[in-house]
């Protein structure tokens, strides 16, 4: 039996990593034909909505909040339950926990977009407890799959986000063609502002970037509890005018595209899109070693340097932003490689999946 009817489960729809991921999975299923539909526990968490509907896909919204809630759980529990559904498809660790109590579920699929160590002392209990209901098991990057308990890696593979090679060229056709040697050096953050995307770090090393004579402007594209500090932080360390707050946006890569440079400074991090799609984009990125960086970010295309460590961040940003010959040669060779895995990709190896677990023994059928 090949999957005809795929249901994606989130907890919201905001602006992020892991809701970008069911949205262009969601669209790119629609576009082969499969028929698919997205749950959404919290539905005030919806950034990204208009994405899906524009593209016809059947969302349900299950009124919960980011606890999930015991309403929303049995809602959850009754769709995935559902005998039309031919497979469920789980992102995030606590509805996956709710959708595999669920009596009679379906053939259930879990991605991991977090690292295992990442997640609270009680979720990885209830987690681990329950995975054995798990048809599948998706990490979003080698670095994720291998943080995972030996019993769950086992059986989990691998499948990372790609690119949309279109969604690149029209990002590049949108932006102005800048020249070698600009008077100010723009990079782009594009980051909640939550302490594992640790701002604080990144703001430091504009200032020892700064200080090293780099003319190095940071774009911080995100929104979070943080962001006032954030801005407090960026003017006492002088930073007012060489720091622009901006706003999230949907088009992520328009924002990439615009800026000269990618900036990661997270702490941790499962596969940060963006990364893929600023050297898909052309654009050399600086970054800390977390999740998949280290698998794409090789010297060629960039800097990778220890979480944590402004003093590095700053210095690898110094280096790009005053060698313009270095940082346009990196650019190349990022736009080289940088569609190796795309959107295309990830649907296939997903649409595989789902006919391979349809296939397979369902338990509480």
């Amino acid at each position: 039996m090949t999957a005809s009817r795929v249901l994606l489960v989130t907890k919201g729809l905001d602006i992020g990593g892991i809701e970008r991921v069911v949205v262009d999975l969601a669209v790119g299923l629609r576009r082969v034909g499969t028929a698919v539909e997205v749950a959404i526990v919290n539905e005030r968490r919806d950034g990204l909505l208009g994405s899906l509907r524009s593209a016809g896909v059947v969302v349900h919204g299950l009124g919960g909040t980011d606890h999930i809630g015991v309403p929303a759980a049995r809602r959850l529990a009754r769709l995935v339950a559902q005998p039309t559904i031919d497979v469920v498809h789980v992102h995030g660790p606590l509805p996956a926990i709710v959708a595999r109590l669920a009596p009679g579920h379906r053939p259930l699929i879990t991605s991991s977009h977090t690292l295992w160590t990442a997640l609270r002392a009680p979720v990885r209990l209830a987690w681990r407890s329950t995975a054995a209901r798990d048809a599948a098991s998706v990490a979003v990057s080698a670095a994720v799959a291998a943080s995972l308990p030996p019993s769950i890696a086992a059986r989990t593979r691998v499948i990372p986000h790609g690119v949309d090679p279109a969604e690149i060229r029209a990002a590049l056709a949108s932006v102005a063609k800048r020249g070698a040697h600009a008077e100010v050096v723009t990079a782009v953050a594009v980051a909640s502002h939550r302490d594992v995307k640790n701002y604080p770090n990144l703001l430091r090393a504009v200032r020892v970037a700064r200080d090293a004579g780099a003319p190095v402007r940071l774009v911080a594209v995100g929104e979070g509890p943080d962001l006032e500090r954030h801005r407090n932080l960026a003017a006492q360390l002088g930073l007012a005018d060489a720091v622009v707050f901006v706003a999230p946006t949907p088009d992520a890569l328009g924002a990439i595209a615009a800026a000269d440079l990618l900036v990661v400074a997270s702490d941790f991090e499962g596969q940060p899109l963006v990364v893929s799609e600023a050297l898909a984009l052309g654009r050399p990125v600086v970054a800390t070693a977390v999740g998949r960086v280290p698998e794409l970010v090789t010297p060629n295309v960039g800097r990778v340097v220890p979480p944590g460590d402004a003093e590095a961040l700053g210095a690898a940003l110094a280096e790009l932003a005053l060698h313009s010959d270095l940082r346009l040669a990196m650019g190349a060779a990022a736009a080289q490689a940088g569609l190796s895995w795309t959107l295309a990709d990830v649907v296939d190896a997903h649409l595989a999946l789902y006919e391979e677990v349809g296939d397979g023994p369902q338990e509480a059928r």
